[in-house]
């Protein structure tokens, strides 16, 4: 829980600072090459948060880290802030709550589509459109194949699930035919 309200206040406010210098959408997009680089190697992530380890070599191994990946400078001050105050490894989580209140923002909303069968475009602009249409928000849909679901499919809105495939229908037939209904 401490965790996340640390994460949730930096995040806060490094986007404020951003709105103000009208860098919200770069500092997004240098998160998500940050993000990438630290889910692709342990021993970043363990170097950004083992507190043992010089500040200074950390801050010259991120330095020449993301160098090549050419993100801005107010990113780059600020993951070396969090290298100083031996924030590191809660860089993963600052990200995502950054992610968080930049779609909140920009009102936009991640879901996840569950199929058993890759769905055709048709298909998917109606999953788009439903979704819109109850929500009002910019939809950013990420689909993923479940071979478990049978048929159907299962939307995921945050906390939100709404799952109209086949292996529920089953279950819920099941519960009922045991209950007598």
């Amino acid at each position: 829980m401490r965790e996340h309200r640390v994460s949730y206040r930096y995040a806060k406010a490094l986007l404020e600072s951003a709105k103000k210098d009208n860098v919200a959408d770069l500092i997004f997009n240098d998160f998500i090459k940050v993000k990438y680089t630290f889910e692709m190697s342990r021993e970043l992530r363990q170097l950004a948060a083992i507190p043992v380890f010089q500040l200074w070599r950390k801050r010259k191994i991120l330095n020449e880290i993301f160098l090549e990946e050419k993100i801005s400078p107010m990113t780059m001050e600020f993951l070396l802030l969090l290298i100083d105050k031996r924030r590191g490894e809660l860089i993963l989580s600052i990200i995502s709550e950054y992610e968080k209140q930049y779609n909140i923002l920009n009102n936009r909303l991640p879901i996840t589509v569950e199929s058993a069968v890759e769905l055709d475009e048709k298909m998917k602009e109606q999953v788009i459109s439903k979704v819109t249409g109850k929500t009002r928000m910019k939809i950013l849909p990420e689909y993923k194949l479940n071979q478990e679901l049978k048929g159907g499919i299962l939307v995921k809105i945050e906390d939100w699930v709404f799952d109209a495939s086949i292996k529920n229908q089953l279950k819920v037939l099941r519960k009922q035919l045991i209950e007598g209904n």
